[in-house]
């Protein structure tokens, strides 16, 4: 593999844009107490040909689809490359030709994956299909193309870039046509997931004002909201439902807590006891909510949150528990599936999967 760049930590971005705060939002749910996830799912671990065993090193899983196969990148002191794991366990190292780093974000159900490689310092967006066919794509008046790229089942990519402007974002359609957008009256903004073509993000400025989030009609049509003072992340499921988190303005409340945005614009938050922040990062077709917590000791822990506002929470074996160490959910599918990765106590990153059911 070719030279790594820096390696990434699972940290937050924050996007702020001036608004009006919304004049009403729902009132916070009960604290729910968490019941442990792993007694009633599977968890298996596994780290992908060539993972890197020093400090902010291995394997990085970012994608999932229906059927269970993941994606991600791999890295070590030589490299980064792009995997894919398949349901039986078997494992595949994606690289670019000519490129000096592969990473690969997301996978749809047919198996095309998208991804982003670095030539020297330039970057552009590719998509593969199982076949092996590489396609890549740069949109005009880009500067820079930002993580995450993600692909949808009709095969939509969106993502982020930046110019000398700033940047914005953009939609790959299906048929190569590349077109950018700016959520109305945004600075800036910055993609987070595409289902069925509606594109969720958040839009801002992201230092000097609070921020929204968005999601962009297929139509080309935006929904934007805002939830507390800060809005963050907007996962979307195929039922036009958003989770992410945000932070409210009072100091009382200013840890990051969870929400759940209905497709009729129905805002419910969530916390859980003796979480610091909370970081949902993806949502299922049924509304079941996955992401992180982190605890006082700012130690990563998994969650799932299941729509009738029940709370579970896992750890996987051999997460480290200190500082920015522990467990980082990234997607669930469908069957309630759980992918991601996790920091041991040597700071090495290792993937894993938790499923419902032992794994067949």
């Amino acid at each position: 593999m070719a030279r790594v760049r820096s390696p990434r930590t699972p940290v937050r971005r924050f996007l702020l844009i001036p608004t009006a705060i919304i004049a009403a939002i729902v009132a916070l749910l009960p604290l729910t107490t968490a019941n442990a996830l792993g007694q009633s799912g599977h968890i298996i671990t596994f780290d992908a040909p060539g993972a890197g065993t020093s400090d902010y090193h291995g394997t990085f899983p970012y994608g999932m689809n229906s059927d269970g196969t993941v994606a991600g990148w791999v890295t070590n002191l030589d490299g980064t490359a792009g995997f894919i794991r398949s349901t039986d366990g078997k494992m595949s190292i994606i690289q670019v030709p000519g490129a000096d780093v592969t990473e690969v974000f997301s996978i749809n159900d047919s198996g095309t994956i998208a991804g982003l490689d670095f030539k020297g310092l330039h970057t552009e967006g590719f998509l593969r299909t199982p076949d092996g066919r590489l396609t890549s794509y740069f949109p005009d008046g880009a500067q820079f193309l930002l993580s995450p790229n993600r692909i949808d089942n009709l095969g939509n990519v969106a993502g982020t870039f930046t110019n000398y402007y700033g940047g914005g974002c953009y939609l790959r359609a299906a048929d190569g046509t590349i077109t950018d957008f700016h959520p109305p009256s945004a600075f800036a903004c910055e993609v987070n997931d595409i289902v069925d073509g509606t594109i969720s993000g958040t839009n801002g400025d992201p230092i000097e004002s609070p921020g929204n989030a968005f999601l962009r009609n297929p139509d080309g049509t935006f929904t934007i909201f805002q939830v507390g003072y800060q809005t963050g992340l907007a996962a979307i499921n195929s039922e036009g439902v958003a989770a992410g988190y945000f932070v409210w303005l009072d100091s009382e409340q200013g840890h990051w807590q969870g929400y759940v945005r209905e497709a009729n614009g129905v805002i419910t938050h969530f916390d859980m006891p003796g979480a610091f922040s909370i970081t949902p990062t993806d949502i299922n077709s049924s509304g079941t909510v996955t992401g992180n917590y982190t605890s006082w000791d700012l130690a990563y822990h998994g969650f799932e949150r299941l729509p009738d506002g029940t709370i579970e929470t896992f750890d996987v074996p051999g997460a480290g528990t200190g500082i920015y160490q522990g467990t980082v959910p990234n997607k669930i599918n469908a069957a309630g599936s759980i992918t991601g990765l996790f920091i041991d106590s040597n700071n090495v990153y290792h993937g894993f999967l938790l499923t419902p059911q032992l794994e067949r």
